[in-house]
């Protein structure tokens, strides 16, 4: 980047990026395997699904398969323990 503040503010969203993913990793995740980020994103970040109405709340659906379906509610349950 041309701009020194512009390089140091990228630099810096880059930091906050990877010690919050750290963090993911460490509160949520809780594995035995030291999972790469592009692994990450395949298997949590990168889910198809869609948003529906059910009365007045909100519903999220996602197109899983039932092994990861039950390995992402488990994750949901760390996150909002966290």
């Amino acid at each position: 980047m041309q701009d020194f503040a512009a390089t140091e503010a990228a630099l810096n969203f880059v930091v906050v990026a990877y010690n919050l993913m750290s963090l993911f990793k460490q509160a949520v995740l809780r594995s035995d395997k030291l999972h790469q980020l592009k692994t990450l994103r395949y298997k949590i970040f990168a889910i198809g699904g869609y948003i529906t109405r059910s009365g007045n709340q909100k519903l999220l659906n996602l197109s899983l398969g039932l092994k990861r379906r039950k390995w992402i509610e488990g994750i949901w349950k760390e996150s909002s323990k966290f």
